[in-house]
This record gives structure tokens, C-alpha cells and sequence, in this order.
């Protein structure tokens, strides 16, 4: 039995007994966490990761949280993926998830070489800049290609979700705006979604268990949110089926938008903050 240093400061990890290594601190923001995450997930389709990790980044280590995020998103799409399996149009998708392929390993490339703050930053304006853009679009027109140049398009916002994704986590969020801004339905909008997601997460899952850089905390971490994380997105899921499409194209873009603050304001945080994770 020993104790190791949690991120905040804390040292009470007991990693020799055969309950949980989490401590009570810990337990308690996983919790939070995966209930809030999860509701706003089944309302909204995405940001789970946006939330949970509000709440975890300072009571877990970094590679743990993103494996919790990761995970979790996973789960999430798959358990309400029965909802929506009806409304996935996968031959359309395709073109967004053949966009991401090439997206996913080269946002991960810029992290690893690239100073994180700073990429993760430039990533953080660009998505607030695209969220504004896309409140005043939705005044307007949905936006209208020829059938050529809308594959461009499309295969472009796949792309760009990847490389996001890659760098920071939030690569559905691109795609999630996108479609509201061609004009799909709040039910199109959220199949397509789920189905970048699905494919998006599971490639990351894939990537990150590979790598071996999944530890037990964020094992233990997830199987604690999960039963959490289902029951609330259930409920959220209610709340999803009340909102015109129109209300939930703009809670999309504002969650897009706040999910671009908080990866800012971490930066900040980071440079501010000397032993702060990355």
C-alpha cells in the first residue's frame, strides 16, 4: 500500500488494496461530473467532455481524464444510439468521417510536436470565431452548395473535426455546428452527430489502448460515471424531444462556444499556473 499525488495537491491514494484507488474527493467529482455530462449529452448529443472535465481535471491526472472523456463520449453514443439509428443517413456521414481520417492522426501529430498551450489556444479563438459566425448564419439561409462543392465542404469540416479532435477533444463539435448550418432538422442534425461520434470516439479508444497510456484510476474513474452518466443522459434525452429545431441549432452553437472558453481559459491557467497539467 502507498500513496501517490493527486493533481490538486492531495495524497490520499491507496493503490494496495483491492477496493478503489479513487478517493473520496475523487469519487465525489467523477459523480458530478458524469451526471451533469451525461444529462447535457442526452439533451444535446455532445460536450459531455466539455463538462465532466470541468470538474475532474483537478482532482485527476491528464492522461486519466482524457481517457475518462473519451470513454464516456463512447458509451454515451452507443447507449443512445438506438434513438437515432433510424435517422443515420451513413451514406452522407461518410463524407465527414472520410475527412476525419487523415484529421484525427494529424491533430494528434501537432500536439505531440507543437507547444500544446498554444495550439490548443489558436484552436479555442478559432472555434469562438466559427460559433459567432455560425449564431449569425442561422438568421439567415441555410447555406447552399452544388453537389460537388458541397462533398468539398463537407469533407473539409470532417477533416477540420479530426485535427481538433486530435489537438483537443472537442472534434464533433465542428461537424454538430455544420449541420445545423446546412439546414438539417434538430433530428438529422443530432443522427449525424451521434454517427461522426461513434466512429470519431471509437478511433481514440482505439488510439489511446494501444499506447498503454491507460491507467487504473481512469478505468475505475469511468466504471463509477457510467451507470451515472446513462441515467442522466436518459433524462436529458427527454429534454431533447421539447426543443424545436431552431432552439437546439442554437444551444448546439452556444455549447460549441463555451466549450472553446473552457479550453481557452485551461491554457490560461496553464501559463498562469507554474506544474499546472497540460
Amino acid at each position: 500500500m502507498h500513496e501517490r499525488a493527486l493533481p490538486n495537491g492531495n495524497t490520499l491514494v491507496n493503490e494496495g488494496s483491492f477496493g478503489l484507488t479513487l478517493a473520496a474527493e475523487q469519487l465525489a467529482m467523477v459523480c458530478a461530473g458524469a451526471a451533469t455530462g451525461g444529462a447535457i449529452f442526452g439533451a444535446m448529443g455532445f460536450a459531455y467532455g466539455i463538462v465532466i472535465s470541468l470538474l475532474v481535471h483537478h482532482v485527476l491526472a491528464a492522461p486519466d481524464v482524457v481517457f475518462m472523456i473519451v470513454g464516456g463520449s463512447l458509451i454515451l453514443n452507443l447507449a443512445l444510439l438506438p434513438r437515432f439509428w433510424r435517422e443515420i443517413r451513413w451514406r452522407s456521414t461518410a463524407i465527414y468521417l472520410l475527412g476525419a481520417a487523415p484529421g484525427l492522426p494529424l491533430g494528434l501529430w501537432l500536439l505531440a510536436n507543437l507547444d500544446p498551450q498554444a495550439i490548443r489556444g489558436f484552436i479555442g479563438v478559432l472555434i469562438i470565431a466559427y460559433g459567432f459566425y455560425a449564431l449569425r448564419q442561422q438568421l439567415r439561409e441555410p447555406l447552399r452548395f452544388t453537389a460537388a462543392r458541397g462533398s468539398v465542404m463537407d469533407g473539409l469540416v470532417g477533416f477540420t473535426g479530426g485535427v481538433i479532435g486530435g489537438v483537443s477533444g472537442l472534434g464533433p463539435i465542428v461537424p454538430a455546428v455544420w449541420f445545423g448550418l446546412r439546414g438539417m432538422s434538430k433530428v438529422e442534425q443530432r443522427s449525424h452527430t451521434q454517427a461522426f461520434a461513434l466512429v470519431f470516439f471509437g478511433a481514440m479508444a482505439v488510439i489511446l489502448l494501444a499506447t498503454g497510456t491507460v491507467g487504473r484510476q481512469a478505468l475505475e474513474g469511468l466504471a463509477v460515471a457510467t451507470p451515472v452518466m446513462l441515467v442522466a443522459a436518459y433524462l436529458g434525452l427527454r429534454g431533447f424531444e421539447r426543443l424545436s429545431s431552431s432552439a437546439f441549432q442554437r444551444a448546439v452553437i452556444s455549447l460549441a462556444i463555451l466549450g472553446a472558453a473552457v479550453l481557452l481559459v485551461r491554457q490560461f491557467l496553464i501559463a498562469a499556473i507554474p506544474g499546472s497539467s497540460q
